[in-house]
C-alpha cells in the first residue's frame, strides 16, 4: 500500500462542509431561503461541472467564475469548515506518501482545514489552482511520476464522475456515501464495491 497514488475531493468526502455551504449561500445573498439552496446544490453536484477542461465560458464569464469562488471560500471560512474526523484518521494512517487533495472549492476554507489534519497531501489544488479537476489530477499525476491509470480518486458526487471517467479507471473513482449525492446516486454510475459505507473500509478497499 505504500506506493498506492490517492487524490480525495475536500467537500463531502474529506470536508463535512453540507450545512456550512447552505449558509454560505444565503450569506452571500444569491439564494434567499435553505430550501433554494439546497436544490442549487443538489443541481450543481449530479451534472457535470460547467467549468471542466472543455467549456464554453468566455473569458469574463470564467473569470466571474474564480472571483465567485473566491468570494464564497471566504465566507465558508469565516463561517466555518469541519472534517470527517474518522475519515480523516484513516486517511492518516495510510503508509503511502502520495496523497492529494483535488477540489472545486476555494483554497480560502480548503488549506485552512486542511492544516488541522496530519494527512499531509503533497498537493492541494483548489479552484484558484485551476478550474478543471482534469487539469489539477494530470499535474498531480505528473509530479509523482505516475501513470493516470494508476491513480485513485475519492469523490462524493457524479458531477466528479461525469467529468473524470475518461481519464480515471472506473475501477478506481471511489464513492463515498456521507457525502453531497447519496448511495443510490452513485449506484447509479458506480458499482457497489467501488462505494464505501463507512471510513473503516478505506484501508480494506486499497488492499
Amino acid at each position: 500500500m505504500s506506493n498506492k497514488y490517492l487524490i480525495f475531493d475536500f467537500d463531502g468526502v474529506i470536508g463535512d462542509t453540507w450545512e456550512t455551504v447552505i449558509l454560505a449561500h444565503i450569506k452571500k445573498g444569491n439564494r434567499s431561503n435553505r430550501q433554494e439552496a439546497i436544490a442549487e446544490m443538489n443541481s450543481y453536484f449530479s451534472k457535470k461541472p460547467h467549468h471542466t477542461k472543455t467549456h464554453s465560458l468566455s473569458e469574463t464569464e470564467l473569470a466571474n467564475e474564480y472571483k465567485w469562488t473566491s468570494e464564497f471560500g471566504s465566507i465558508m471560512h469565516e463561517i466555518g469548515v469541519t472534517l470527517f474526523d474518522d475519515f480523516v484518521k484513516e486517511i492518516e494512517l495510510l503508509p503511502t506518501k502520495y496523497k492529494a487533495v483535488v477540489s472545486s472549492g476555494s483554497q480560502n476554507y480548503v488549506s485552512p482545514a486542511l492544516a488541522k489534519t496530519n494527512i499531509n497531501p503533497t498537493h492541494i489544488l483548489a479552484f484558484e489552482d485551476h478550474h478543471s479537476k482534469e487539469e489539477k489530477i494530470q499535474l498531480v499525476a505528473k509530479d509523482w511520476d505516475a501513470e493516470l491509470s494508476e491513480i485513485y480518486y475519492f469523490t462524493d458526487t457524479l458531477a466528479d464522475i461525469y467529468e473524470l471517467r475518461d481519464i480515471i479507471s472506473t475501477n478506481r473513482l471511489i464513492g463515498v456515501s456521507w457525502g453531497f449525492c447519496s448511495k443510490e446516486q452513485l449506484l447509479t454510475e458506480l458499482a457497489e464495491e467501488n462505494i464505501l459505507n463507512s471510513p473503516s473500509e478505506l484501508a480494506v478497499k486499497l488492499k
